[in-house]
């Protein structure tokens, strides 16, 4: 739940008795609502801490009635999509656009280039030329899912779920683009070299220095590669949606955000 400094807390607005407040023009059960622990806030919310009720208090979202044991009539909560569509939605809605379009081009490329038309070959398998479609596929698609979601990031009233699927979709896209990046290049050197094997199978050796080197950096690759992805992915991504304060933002959200294990998922991969 939220975490709030004391000078936010807004006093009960006294209504027609001791045991009546209004909230948002309409009338309250306050004794209820103290007996339930709520606490009402400046930002225009309500909320009885870690029993998990948070609710907006303003027109038009504000609750019509409470019940004794605490619900009430007509709520919306915190975390709902409530603002408009902002320049970040305009923005994602676009990109998602180019996404899904190079996904569609990508499917349609590993059709085309990853096709045998030829008996395979041990020096040159198959699956070497498909792995960079394989990768943008990825690329796309985390891409596309991310901005998708990013739509609610700005439409939320209290930052949730959505800030967390963006960003954690958008550590894979950065994830995915550095293996198709690489696996792009490999592919390329080898088709460089199939340039002097086709006319003379014997013109490079397949034990000499080239072809281990050949051999062991993308091994090297791979392993900087997932050593950032265990750094980075599996985690708790929680706590980048607690930005309901600045306080809260700059102590919890920012500082897991740039914590040890994010630091050294970017050493990693600038190895």
């Amino acid at each position: 739940m939220p975490i709030f400094d004391a000078r936010d807390i807004v006093s009960w607005q006294g209504g027609d008795n001791s045991s009546d407040t209004v909230i948002g023009g309409v009338h309250f059960n306050l004794s209820a609502l103290e007996h339930w622990n709520y606490t009402l806030y400046s930002n225009g919310t309500m909320s009885n801490g870690s029993s998990g009720w948070c609710l907006l208090t303003f027109p038009p979202y504000e609750p019509q009635y409470v019940f004794p044991n605490g619900s009430f009539i007509n709520m919306t909560s915190c975390y709902s999509p409530v603002k408009p569509i902002g320049t970040r939605a305009y923005i994602g809605i676009a990109l998602a656009a180019v996404y899904g379009v190079a996904l569609m081009f990508t499917l349609l490329n590993l059709a085309k280039h990853g096709r045998m038309f030829l008996p395979v070959e041990k020096r040159f398998r198959p699956v070497g030329r498909r792995w960079q479609w394989y990768w943008m596929i990825a690329m796309s698609a985390t891409g596309f899912i991310s901005l998708i979601v990013n739509i609610d990031v700005d439409r939320y009233y209290l930052p949730q779920i959505p800030i967390v699927i963006t960003a954690f979709f958008w550590m894979l896209l950065n994830l995915c683009t550095m293996a198709c990046v690489w696996e792009a290049v490999r592919h390329w050197g080898s088709w460089m070299e199939r340039q002097y094997i086709d006319p003379d199978p014997f013109a490079l050796a397949m034990d000499d220095r080239r072809a281990k080197f050949e051999f062991w950096v993308p091994l090297f690759f791979y392993l900087f590669w997932w050593l950032d992805f265990f750094l980075v992915v599996p985690r708790n991504w929680g706590n980048i949606e607690l930005q309901r304060t600045p306080e809260q933002t700059r102590t919890v959200a920012a500082a897991g955000a740039t914590d040890g294990r994010f630091k050294g998922g970017a050493c990693s991969t600038s190895e």
